[in-house]
């Protein structure tokens, strides 16, 4: 499936303690846990695949809520992958961090935490369901820098009933803390969650979206001001710590995903996708040597159409954007003045820039890119 490249590895921990309201990504209740069988299969689906360790160059813990896990779980999937690999990131909650989880994640091998803050305001964190407190994000990060030079802070923007000045304190905040990467996530009302439900029935209301690109501009301004680079439209690093993994993700680098619904990646044409269902997965990993006859697993072929558009969305995401020389080895002269044509308003507008053999996003086409990137398709 793989061939000899870089890739990385993500392995999804479908746990979480209580699900947030915005939050449509694959979990269960931590009373679902059994760690000793979910550990027996996700070693079990590493083994079937066959994967090349010398190739892994990334790892990444995701979920659900991967700090819920006993220490041992996290050192147990290190020893898995014997090659020396350059990131290894664990996804972390504000009220699973203690002195004595985060020496162990140091211990086992993990190099960068990515904490979900997600706002420094009580009232905000209360109405997306979160469990934490702005006290208890303090708390964690002083207790995370001790023992990790790299960590990243999620937040995220157009809640319900959030201000400009609470946002503004929000990312004060954290440039007062100081962390290498922030990662800035516009509200996505997202079919299957709480959030839209409470929306769908008048109990919040949804920010309006002038409001929103207002607040991402403020982001951006003050993050920039104080040394940060954008280096994806809702990612930002200080220099040196940009995130390994989720680049190679942008950059088409074939990945694996361990767990149940987890997604993979050959950097070809494949995708694979784990039933999102953990009993089942456990149930057809639990003993299994080999995937031949598994039913949990759906494989995706995709098409010269969708390969080139998904090379779109995800380069124009990058402060590199497209190179179009690369696109046109990929799909064709013709694909290339075809997509240069339809950018050509774009360019005349400012919206995209034209550098050398590459088109990207200026700061007013960030605001759009939506729509440019649906346009160039």
């Amino acid at each position: 499936m793989i061939s000899n490249e870089n890739l990385g590895i993500y392995i999804h921990f479908p746990f979480c303690r209580r699900k947030c309201l915005y939050c449509d990504f694959y979990s269960v209740g931590d009373r679902l846990a059994d760690w000793n069988l979910f550990v027996g299969a996700i070693e079990n689906e590493f083994q079937a695949k066959r994967i090349p360790t010398d190739c892994i160059v990334s790892i990444y813990m995701g979920g659900g809520t991967p700090s819920l896990a006993p220490v041992w779980v996290i050192k147990r999937f290190r020893e898995m992958i014997t090659c020396p690999v350059g990131e290894f990131t664990i996804e972390v909650n504000p009220d699973d961090v203690t002195e004595e989880k985060a020496r162990g994640w140091k211990e086992a091998g993990v190099n960068r935490v990515s904490m979900g803050v997600q706002s420094l305001n009580d009232d905000e964190l209360k109405i997306i369901g979160r469990r934490h407190s702005a006290s208890d994000a303090s708390r964690a990060y002083s207790i995370l820098k001790k023992y990790f030079s790299n960590i990243s802070l999620d937040l995220i923007f157009g809640l319900p009933a959030q201000s400009i000045g609470s946002l503004s304190h929000t990312i004060d905040r954290f440039i007062e803390m100081r962390p290498q990467h922030i990662s800035a996530y516009s509200l996505m009302y997202e079919e299957r969650s709480a959030l839209t439900r409470l929306r769908d029935n008048g109990k919040i209301k949804e920010t309006p979206e002038e409001d929103s690109v207002e607040m991402f501009k403020m982001i951006t301004a003050k993050l920039c001001n104080a040394g940060y680079e954008r280096y994806e439209i809702s990612n930002y690093a200080l220099p040196g710590f940009r995130s390994h993994h989720n680049s190679n993700y942008w950059r088409g680098v074939p990945y694996i995903g361990l767990g149940p619904g987890a997604h993979s990646y050959d950097g070809k044409r494949e995708r694979r996708y784990n039933r999102a269902d953990l009993s089942l997965y456990i149930k057809n990993r639990t003993g299994v040597k080999s995937d031949g006859g598994i039913v949990d697993v759906e494989i995706e072929h995709l098409t010269d159409d969708e390969l080139r558009e998904e090379m779109i969305m995800t380069r124009l995401r990058t402060c590199e954007g497209l190179d179009l020389r690369e696109y046109q080895n990929r799909f064709g002269e013709k694909a290339r003045l075809i997509l240069e044509q339809k950018g050509a308003r774009y360019i005349r507008s400012g919206d995209l820039i034209y550098s050398g053999d590459s088109i990207m996003l200026s700061e007013s086409g960030v605001m759009i890119s939506d729509e440019i990137i649906t346009d160039l398709f």
